[in-house]
Formats: structure tokens, C-alpha cells, sequence
């Protein structure tokens, strides 16, 4: 929750939430194009279409803000911390489901400082037609 869902004066943000596997995040060096969704959903989950980890539970919530991506895992004994991380829209640079199989979708997003890129892959039990539509 945010604190200004208690605020009733604060004005209300449209957000989707989408309950998707996160796959990991790849470096990119060209920051849009479905080719490069392509390579990273390769290059993490591999020539046999299977992915090689378990995919992460997570939330994938799409606002007029950005993106945000929120860790479904139970809090383990080990202390291994859970993923919160938040992507402003202007750093969003491409977003497209994979063309061949539409379980995987990619957003590409660039550092806030430095002129690097990186792709990060979800996948769905579905179709992410309609992640990528909202993020669009």
C-alpha cells in the first residue's frame, strides 16, 4: 500500500496489476526492439523454450508512473530479501511480449544515470498481450 491510499484528498492513480513469473534481467545494448525481447527471453530461459529456474511469483503493477514489480515470495529464515523495484515511465524505453510465444513478455529499461540498458523477462500463464498493452 501507499501512504496517499489513505489520504482521500490525494488523487487517485489507475493501476493494473498483473500476477506474472519474473525470469531474471539480462544488459542490453540497443534499447528498443522485439529482437531484443527475443535475445533476452533466449538467452535466460534457454533453446528448449522450458525455463532453466523457477520463475519468481510477483505482481507486476502498471501505472501513469511507471512500473512497479513486487516480490510474492514468503520472507525465507535465510533473510534473502524480497524484490521491490520501481521503474519510472520515462526510463521505460520498449515493452512487447515475445512474437513467438506470447507466455513471455520484456520491458527494456535504461539506468537512471548512465547510458546502460537492460531487459527484464516475466512470463505468464497466459498470453502477456494484455501486460504489454497496459504498459502501452
Amino acid at each position: 500500500m501507499d501512504y496517499s491510499d489513505f489520504d482521500p484528498s490525494a488523487p487517485k492513480v489507475k493501476r493494473e496489476r498483473y500476477l506474472l513469473g519474473y525470469l531474471g534481467s539480462v544488459e542490453t545494448r540497443c534499447h528498443k526492439g522485439n529482437v531484443v525481447v527475443c535475445q533476452a527471453v533466449k538467452k535466460i530461459v534457454g533453446t528448449s523454450g522450458v525455463p532453466k529456474l523457477k520463475p519468481h511469483s510477483c505482481i507486476l503493477e502498471v501505472s501513469d508512473q511507471g512500473l512497479r514489480m513486487v516480490d510474492r515470495r514468503k520472507p525465507s529464515p535465510k533473510d534473502v530479501p524480497c524484490h521491490d523495484y520501481f521503474y519510472s515511465l520515462k526510463n521505460v524505453s520498449f515493452c512487447a511480449f515475445h512474437p513467438r510465444d506470447h507466455r513471455y513478455l520484456g520491458f527494456i529499461t535504461k539506468h537512471p544515470q548512465l547510458q546502460r540498458f537492460a531487459c527484464h523477462v516475466f512470463m505468464g500463464t497466459e498470453s502477456t498481450r494484455p501486460v504489454a498493452e497496459a504498459v502501452g
